[in-house]
């Protein structure tokens, strides 16, 4: 009876657990007064923690361990791409998190995690529907092929003509093949038909031998799976499936040893968070499951306690909630309540699975459980619904949608009272599209980026629907994802539109307001770091300009810290002491006792009142308050601030690390929660699709249509599947391939095993049915009108409206071939509305037609003209005396002119230019004058610095320089490249594992073997005489490194130069050869001794280190 709904246990599922755990903390060995990791910063730092804690025991060779360190270091090898273990730990992550959404990990781990490898061993395991597809796409083929030539689209003769007939004429072996399964077979005779199609081939002469004739056939497959090029994929897919097969075994050790990794991680994980006495959700729910599996008296006497378990949003229930359900139930008291059409939380590992199975299996007649239908829609109108159906009857099936869309699943407009059921074309929703010139602005292909075109085109008719009276708050627009707020946000405020993001601005760390406290943070544990303390010298906290900045950096040498000449400037100890004016000495005193006062107070206070110190001496709070989105800037340095204080709260204590955390999360591009602030009461709302669910507008305005969906998830080292376990991809050696053809003599490629074929194509038909679901979940958020915001390109017909001109039904359903597309929600609905004209309003507008403000270009300087008038001035000088006199003067030549060019001493670089400037004779080329360039003076630069190559070249030699060659691994190395200190942005560019390459050479191990022989960054200098000059110079230079054998050395020198093929590797060993040749001379002469071997160790090769030894 409802006065008893007080008593009834209504919450989530997550406070069930915690209550049912709670309760029986003791059947699982816990503390009762455990707490959440709600903070994801908190479970990061401790993932992390024990993450790094376990592979560095497997990198030291601890005892009892179940892998060994070389096969440890395989594994590394196959997930860590050229960055030391992200890769991997990546891997670990993502596997770690899968097995979390199932209702026993260890379980799962154990028992399916390998049930892939142990089901799909060749190309004939393969599902039936690998073969189907490449059958479909052949009769296809073949069709077309038929009707081209005998309509004569083909032209009568030539190349085009005989390929087509030499296909036709096997047409009936190939089909046999595929039919049986035979891929040796089909592969075979496919290639015989032209032997240049191999894997990797950029060659297909059979479709280039039709391009031109065959044009108007492709035409009408464009984005289809079924198109001649798909052929040859499956025929490159079949020689990788023939290769895979060869590396078999090492492909399975590989996957038993990720998985003996991840069971020991998830194990140690949780220890350490039980020390901790902090649980994630996950581990909640399992340790319920454990207590109701393992005690049956707890869970007949819940059983009998609950006369109904009534269960919201069924559709979005994972594996373990469902686990927890069957064990709460007695089989006969589940009242589920869900729309399977709005199951779009699969990246939460939810399983659409569960609620499709009781649908179906509920339906039939004999089943005793009732099936409900709630078909009545109480909140749009019928124009709205309408339109969805439409769409969705064409655009649902089982194959892809994971149901039909029939009568049954139609929405019915319930609500006939407030909404007419008369349709009214003002309401039918609206196409916007917006028609690009590709040179207007800079395109991309993944069209993630949404255009100011599209927004401004939006924002106009947001502004009428304000001016005719609708309210803002009655108005929504959704995107894909939040990445483009910040822009949506800027142009609806310059249409005086107000507008709140309901998932705040990105990057909440690289705003500006938490950038430059981050810097303060960084300077503060650090002062040496010039970067952060010149930013915070220069942001509003203390408001150094750059003159006076530049007066602080010219008291010492270049390579001083900016710390010490701010101290020489405050002792009057510079080398330029009268530049320090008194106005800058005193706010130069002001800045150096508060930031001193503020570096005591790190060990006293926490750094959460540390900020707020700062914030609120230097007024920095009030000053981001006063500023556009001010409320905005106080929320995420509030936040900032919250986030220090559940840091050290965890158990966590000093900035050091609190800094290391922070800049290891930007790193790896990561960001903090958004900040939630209060809301304005009357805006537009900004929102993602998903962020939507479960509310309603008046006004729904979709934007960015066009954009390709993410499918980065199939492009992974790992897809994950419940039934099939691992799919990886395998790094393999392709030296001893001789089919394989490769520029290099170690030809390594990832290829793809057969569980990742399997769960790709799964994951892949899985990843398409969401995306439809999400766009009906977009759809049904809008009560009067919906407006499809999108993009077309004018100068590209393939994203045009023109693409969609042949677009038709397979009976009810859209074809296959824009259906399975990852191109976008444009491209399912242009396809649609070409094949059955939808009820909507079709709008393409330009830029031409934004009434927005245009932009006044002032002209360019007439450069040709000023070139002239130069010109003319030259010609009036060569007639004046006066000048002519002065021309003899600045004319003459002194004698000995080259002595005094040629400096006393110079580099081997400088030497090696000299050599090529010999081919240049005296008096034939007189060379222009050049413009002498201003001397920089010595400044740290405050903008953002992207690494150069010589940077990370100077690197790798110090690297190079200071690595232990007798202990070459990655841990070792990795060890020595954290101690140097590197900036960050440069230390990630050198590439650890691919150094380690050195060593597997012959010439590797011998530096290996003779460490004690090495003498590296050898300096030295030499003698020499200039054969223009007639005149002695100095060479000095410093090698890379020498061994010191008994009858000769062996010398070696580094060098980054980037190459891809055998032909550059020439190229570089010629270019250093003058300089390799006077390393040699001056070692000879040093040590005399008459022999030099001299090599070359190429760093800046694809994937592996290269030696080439010099000839003399």
């Amino acid at each position: 009876a409802l006065q008893n709904l007080s008593n009834a246990d209504i919450g989530t599922m997550d406070s069930f657990t915690q209550k049912l755990t709670k309760t029986n903390f003791n059947r699982v060995n816990i503390d009762p007064n455990f707490r959440i990791l709600a903070d994801q910063t908190e479970s990061d730092l401790i993932r992390q923690e024990v993450f790094e804690q376990l592979v560095e025991s497997y990198l030291s060779e601890d005892d009892g361990l179940n892998i060994s360190k070389e096969k440890f270091e395989e594994l590394i090898k196959n997930f860590s791409k050229d960055r030391n273990i992200a890769g991997f730990q990546k891997v670990v992550y993502t596997i770690y998190r899968f097995a979390s959404a199932t209702e026993n990990p260890i379980k799962w781990l154990e028992n399916q995690f390998l049930k892939g490898f142990e089901t799909y061993k060749s190309l004939t395991d393969l599902s039936a529907d690998f073969s189907a597809d490449i059958k479909e796409n052949l009769l296809i083929f073949f069709e077309l092929l038929e009707t081209s030539l005998t309509n004569g689209v083909i032209a009568k003769k030539g190349a085009g003509r005989d390929k087509a007939n030499l296909i036709l004429d096997n047409k009936n072996e190939l089909l046999e093949a595929i039919t049986t399964k035979d891929f040796t077979t089909f592969t075979e005779l496919f290639l015989s038909i032209d032997t240049d199609i191999r894997v990797g081939s950029s060659k297909d002469e059979i479709l280039s031998a039709l391009k031109k004739d065959f044009s108007a056939q492709k035409q009408d497959l464009v984005g289809s799976k079924s198109k001649p090029g798909e052929i040859r994929k499956f025929v490159d897919k079949i020689k990788h499936g023939q290769l895979i097969e060869k590396y078999q075994n090492q492909t399975f050790e590989i996957a038993e040893n990720l998985q003996k990794f991840v069971i020991e991680f998830y194990q140690s994980y949780l220890e350490r968070k039980k020390n901790e006495n902090a649980f994630e959700y996950s581990d909640i729910a399992h340790f319920a499951i454990e207590i109701l599996e393992e005690n049956p008296d707890i869970r007949e006497t819940l059983r009998e306690h609950y006369d109904e378990i009534m269960i919201d949003e069924y559709q979005d229930t994972s594996h373990t909630q469902e686990r927890m359900l069957e064990l709460l139930s007695n089989g006969h008291n589940l009242f589920m309540v869900g729309d399977i059409k709005q199951s779009i939380y699969g990246f939460r590992l939810a399983d659409p699975g569960l609620f499709l199975e009781k649908y179906k299996d509920y339906a039939k007649t004999e089943n005793p459980n009732q099936l409900i239908r709630l078909k009545e829609n109480f909140r749009s109108r019928g124009e709205v619904l309408t339109f969805t159906n439409d769409i969705f009857k064409h655009l649902m099936d089982e194959k892809l949608g994971e149901m039909t869309y029939g009568k049954e699943e139609a929405l019915v407009q319930g609500n006939i009272t407030d909404y007419p059921v008369e349709s009214e074309k003002d309401f039918y929703p609206e196409l916007l599209l917006y028609k690009e010139n590709t040179s207007d602005e800079e395109t991309d292909e993944s069209e993630v980026r949404i255009s100011d075109g599209e927004i401004k085109g939006a924002a106009q008719e947001i502004k009428k629907l304000i001016e005719a009276g609708v309210e803002p708050k009655d108005i929504a627009i959704l995107v894909r994802s939040k990445s483009n707020n910040n822009k949506i946000e800027d142009i609806l405020l310059s249409y005086d539109i107000p507008v709140v993001l309901d998932e705040g601005r990105v990057d909440f760390l690289k705003s500006m307001e938490v950038l430059i406290m981050l810097d303060v943070l960084r300077a503060i544990d650090n002062p040496l770091y010039d970067l952060s303390l010149v930013a915070m010298l220069r942001s509003p906290l203390f408001g150094f300009n750059e003159d006076e900045l530049t007066r602080i950096s010219t008291q010492g040498s270049h390579d001083l810290r900016f710390w010490d000449k701010i101290l020489l400037s405050l002792n009057k100890e510079g080398q330029n002491p009268e530049l320090i004016n008194p106005s800058l000495e005193n706010k130069l005193k002001a800045f150096y006792k508060k930031f001193t006062e503020w570096r005591k107070l790190v060990n006293q206070v926490a750094i959460h009142d540390l900020l707020w110190k700062i914030y609120t001496e230097t007024y920095y709070f009030d000053y981001v308050g006063a500023l556009k989105n001010g409320e905005m800037r106080q929320a995420n340095l509030q936040a900032l601030a919250v986030r220090a204080e559940s840091y050290e709260s965890s158990g966590y204590k000093g900035l050091f690390k609190f800094v290391r955390l922070i800049n290891k999360f930007m790193e790896q591009n990561n960001d903090l929660a958004s900040v939630n602030i209060k809301l304005p009461q009357n805006a537009v709302r900004v929102m993602t699709f998903h962020k939507s669910k479960g509310l309603e507008f008046d006004y729904v305005f979709l934007m960015n249509l066009q954009s390709r969906f993410n499918d980065r998830d199939l492009k992974e080292d790992v897809i994950l599947s419940r039934e099939n376990g691992l799919g990886m991809k395998l790094i393999a050696d392709l030296k001893d391939e001789a089919d394989v053809i490769t520029d290099f003599p170690y030809a390594l490629v990832k290829m793809e095993t057969f569980p990742y074929m399997v769960n790709k194509d799964l994951k892949q038909r899985a990843a398409l049915s969401e995306e439809m679901r999400v766009l009906y979940v977009a759809f049904t958020r809008a009560k009067k009108k919906l407006y499809l915001v999108g993009k077309i390109k004018e100068t590209d017909k393939k994203s045009g409206l023109d693409l969609y001109d042949n677009a038709s039904l397979e009976g009810k359903i859209l074809e296959d071939k824009f259906r399975n597309s990852s191109r976008g929600f444009q491209h399912w609905i242009l396809a649609l509305q070409n094949a059955t004209k939808l009820p909507m309003k079709l709008n393409v507008y330009t830029k031409e037609g934004l009434e927005a403000e245009k932009i006044e270009f002032t002209s360019q300087p007439d450069f040709k003209k000023l070139v002239e008038e130069s010109e003319k001035f030259d010609n009036i000088m060569a007639y004046s005396d006066e000048i002519q006199k002065a021309q003899k003067i600045m004319n003459y030549e002194y004698p000995h002119q080259a002595a005094t060019e040629l400096s006393s001493i110079q580099t081997p670089s400088q030497v090696k230019k000299r050599s090529y400037e010999k081919q240049l004779q005296v008096g034939e080329i007189q060379p222009k004058s050049e413009f002498t360039r201003v001397k920089k003076l010595d400044f740290s630069d405050f903008g953002p610095k992207k690494v150069t190559a010589a940077e990370i070249g100077s690197a790798t030699h110090s690297f190079m320089q200071y690595a232990d060659f007798s202990q070459a691994d990655l841990f070792s190395f990795q060890v020595t490249l954290d101690e140097m200190g590197f900036d960050e942005k440069i230390k990630n560019q050198i590439d650890i594992a691919k150094i380690l390459t050195l060593f597997d050479t012959d010439f590797g191990q011998f530096l290996s073997e003779n460490v004690d022989k090495t003498v590296k960054e050898a300096p030295f200098s030499m003698l020499r005489t200039d054969e223009f000059a007639k005149e002695q110079y100095i060479v000095r230079g410093i090698c890379d490194g020498f061994v010191k054998l008994t009858d000769k050395i062996v010398l070696f020198d580094y060098k980054t130069d980037r190459f891809t093929s055998s032909s550059a590797i020439s190229e570089i060993k010629e270019r250093y050869r003058d300089q390799m040749n006077l390393y040699s001379e001056a070692l000879k002469k040093a040590y005399d001794v008459n022999q030099v071997d001299k090599y070359l160790i190429l760093l800046g090769g694809p994937q592996q280190v290269f030696v080439e030894k010099l000839d003399d």
